[in-house]
């Protein structure tokens, strides 16, 4: 296992352009994208959210790298509960990291800029922790509920009929290429939608 102070080029953990993780902050946890770009990790994170609040406070994040679609589904839609959190003094930070996740990077967070909408940050690793896991291939059904997810965010706010379609799309591609895990996550995500606007899909 790979932990503390020894890190590694980001280039060997992240890929250029958008990295799908989930980020948590103070007992808050959310998938964001993390942006490899020019040798350096950013996110841009909407104003409102907890997330934005806490990296304003605090200054840190912890970025973990799970393949667990269940996750991504339940910290888009509910908060975990405190005890799906372990606490963790590591240098000047006090943290709070997922439980269930053994890949996390836990990483300084410096405003860069903001809109009224949005901030950008800069991230810096600072402590990394990393299991020795074999390579992952692509996986259809995976990639399909994070797609499907990031929709349904979309359209909980705007209820856009063409969002919609588009969550059935990944939802049938899902139910055809994912495990159970997978299919499992697929009707979470439907009971949430269904839960912030009732009918929009049959389970």
């Amino acid at each position: 296992m790979a932990v503390g102070s020894r890190l590694y080029p980001i280039d060997n953990i992240f890929i250029e352009g958008i990295n799908e993780v989930i980020v948590s902050t103070c007992y808050n946890a959310a998938p964001m994208g993390i942006i490899l770009k020019n040798n350096s990790l950013s996110m841009i994170v909407f104003r409102t959210s907890h997330t934005a609040e806490n990296i304003i406070r605090d200054g840190w994040i912890v970025a973990h790298i799970t393949h667990d679609p269940v996750l991504f589904v339940r910290t888009t839609f509910e908060d975990l509960s405190s005890e799906s959190y372990v606490e963790e003094k590591i240098g000047e930070y006090h943290i709070q990291r997922l439980r269930s996740v053994q890949n996390w990077i836990l990483c300084k967070a410096q405003i860069l800029n903001k809109t009224s909408e949005k901030i950008f940050v800069g991230l810096e690793p600072v402590h990394i922790a990393l299991t020795p896991e074999p390579p992952h291939p692509v996986h259809r059904g995976f990639n399909n509920v994070i797609e499907a997810t990031v929709h349904a965010t979309r359209y909980i706010l705007y209820q856009d009929t063409k969002l919609a379609e588009l969550i059935r799309h990944h939802g049938d591609l899902v139910m055809r290429c994912g495990g159970e895990s997978e299919k499992r996550a697929m009707k979470l995500l439907y009971t949430f939608v269904n839960s912030k606007n009732p009918g929009t899909f049959f389970e």
